[in-house]
């Protein structure tokens, strides 16, 4: 009897443990807020400079098209992300330049804050605290040219929503911005944060708004230089 008593605590514990994964926990946020499938989306950019509007056109998590559509002037000025490999076209120029993820699209608004969004496989997750039904994440980055090296996040417990986050520098404490997932609705599918807040230690606020989402089919053709160049 004591024997199978034994066994059964053994058997208990380690259920208990395996079901503390915060990896797992920050891949189904990522499919709340940027599901590993294909995608169309129009967005909006709000910042203190401007107002801009693109078309986004995502396959996976590491292939992203992004289209200017407003303002007039900007039209042409596509963006492209293979993998980290971030790429802007110049009108002006009439040739695409690589950029940095990290480097600034408008505002408090990075390049990757609209092309690459994914936690889960770029960061390793380490629970920080849990408490009033949120639980604390510190996420540090595994690979180069991220947007940013470490993220302090907060999920709701037990949806693992997004709720809020504050990016931080190389040394994984100083604060470079915060970040709300606001405006929660059903759409694609599910329901997301159709609003990302984003404010810089100047508290200047820039939004990125989700206006239209989309499942929809794209060849990996699609995604290329060229046709970055192309569209309009």
């Amino acid at each position: 009897m004591k024997t199978l008593l034994a066994v059964g605590v053994l058997a208990f514990s380690f259920h208990a443990g395996a079901a503390e994964d915060p990896a797992e926990w920050v891949k189904k946020a990522d499919n709340i807020r940027n599901p590993a499938e294909s995608y169309e989306m129009k967005i909006k950019v709000e910042t203190s400079e401007n107002t801009s509007v693109f078309q986004v056109y995502l396959k996976g998590q590491d292939k992203t098209l992004i289209v200017t559509k407003e303002p007039a002037r900007d039209k042409g000025r596509n963006m492209l992300m293979l993998d980290r490999d971030f790429h802007a076209y110049v009108p002006n120029l009439k040739r695409s330049m690589r950029l940095s993820l990290a480097q600034k699209l408008s505002g408090q608004v990075a390049n990757g804050d609209i092309s690459r969004t994914r936690w889960y496989g770029d960061y390793s997750v380490m629970k920080e605290a849990e408490s009033n039904g949120e639980i604390q994440l510190l996420l540090k980055g595994n690979k180069d040219n991220l947007t940013y090296a470490w993220i302090r996040l907060w999920l709701k417990k037990g949806s693992f929503e997004p709720l809020r986050a504050e990016y931080l520098g190389l040394n994984g404490k100083t604060i470079l911005k915060k970040a709300s997932f606001e405006d929660y609705k059903s759409i694609a599918g599910a329901v997301r944060p159709t609003t990302l807040k984003i404010e810089d230690t100047n508290k200047q606020i820039s939004h990125i708004r989700i206006l239209e989402m989309g499942k929809k089919d794209f060849s990996d053709s699609f995604f290329s230089v060229r046709n970055m160049e192309s569209m309009k």
